[in-house]
């Protein structure tokens, strides 16, 4: 070990039930045997403290230590709302970048009742026994599919430096699921710079003047954000990528009339040069839905300059953008359907949506 300390690990128990001392024995005995030095965090009673400041400053520096130093953060949970202190020190171990995994006391119980805040500060990693926990702290956890196991979870360690970009036609819900992926605080995004297009606004009612003009906004502005991509560390997000501006628009708009073969072949041109010099994302979230669906949904959300959209115009966009999916093998495709879910308005909808797609990234970046 070249005079190396040990790993620390800190494990406090999300409620009182929550597997008792004989529990916490095996779990500091299985730490000590995988290597970790063990620390219990003083228990916050306020007959320890006392009504004294400087005692209960100390009680709190103490627990609040006990999280600092630690390289694995465990949360014992059983199905029951966790306190109040458990989630504080949930949280500062989420914020230090410590790693937090959920170890499930009672297996006959939920592990963390699909709360949201629980879910993403354990960053999906959750033991239902102590066998489990061995499995994941030794690296040798198995996958599985969380859309046939509810109350199961998967590691997102290996995203930490994943690039990935959300494609789709107008109004499958690109936009929608970025925010939501993005709540968990993990997640750097990457938006489409629609509000710093000088276009924007007419170009849908006047493309034969203002297409061209558009599509190279488009062209310059996504290659500046896929380099941007260089200089960011951690997952990042990128809404919509280079390659839907010079395969699916580009084109789509010259099979439509906005421009002629000329201006098309000067739009390819530009962008095989930028696409050539940027890097490309690790993987695409491709979403998608019925065409039918997304003229409802495009129709509801009010947005700048898409009242002037027809629905030939976009059924032209709407079959390219099936077609350049279909075809496209640069980097790995995982197509989403988002006709049936309400992840913006339905709560469930939403967790099932993070677990599904957290799950198809893992498959797609780490089973590979």
């Amino acid at each position: 070990m070249r005079g190396e300390r040990r790993s620390r690990a800190c494990f406090v128990a999300g409620s009182q039930q929550a597997g008792g001392p004989v529990f916490a024995g095996a779990v500091s005995a299985l730490l000590d045997e995988l290597g970790y030095d063990v620390t219990l965090p003083p228990e916050p009673t306020n007959g320890d403290a006392g009504t004294d400041p400087a005692s209960r400053q100390r009680a709190f520096q103490a627990r609040l230590d006990a999280v600092a130093d630690c390289d694995t953060f465990i949360f014992i949970l059983n199905g029951e709302a966790p306190n109040a202190a458990s989630c504080v020190e949930a949280g500062i171990a989420f914020g230090r970048g410590k790693r937090c995994i959920g170890l499930l006391a009672d297996p006959d119980h939920s592990p963390i009742d699909r709360d949201l805040m629980i879910e993403g500060a354990l960053r999906y990693e959750v033991a239902g026994d102590l066998s489990e926990l061995r499995a994941l702290l030794n690296g040798t956890r198995t996958v599985v599919d969380i859309r046939d196991h509810d109350d199961i979870t998967i590691d997102l360690r290996a995203l930490e430096q994943s690039y990935v970009a959300v494609s789709g036609p107008l109004g499958v819900g690109k936009s929608s699921l970025i925010e939501l992926l993005a709540r968990s605080g993990r997640w750097t995004v990457l938006h489409e710079p629609v509000m710093d297009n000088p276009y924007l606004s007419e170009v849908y009612a006047n493309l034969s003047d203002l297409a061209f003009r558009n599509q190279a906004f488009y062209l310059g502005q996504r290659a500046r954000l896929h380099n941007l991509a260089r200089q960011t560390s951690g997952p990042l997000l990128q809404e919509r990528c280079i390659s839907e501006d010079g395969e699916v628009f580009t084109p789509a708009l010259r099979h439509h009339g906005a421009y002629d073969d000329n201006d098309l072949a000067t739009l390819t041109t530009l962008y095989r040069e930028l696409a050539a010099q940027v890097p490309r994302p690790d993987v695409l979230l491709y979403l998608s839905s019925p065409f039918e669906v997304t003229l409802e949904r495009i129709s509801r959300r009010d947005r700048v300059g898409e009242d002037q959209l027809d629905v030939d115009f976009l059924r032209r966009i709407y079959d390219r953008y099936e077609e350049w999916a279909a075809n496209h093998s640069r980097v790995p495709l995982l197509r989403i359907d988002t006709a049936e879910t309400d992840y913006v308005n339905r709560p469930e909808d939403a967790a099932a949506m993070v677990r599904h797609v957290e799950s198809l990234l893992t498959d797609a970046l780490v089973l590979a």
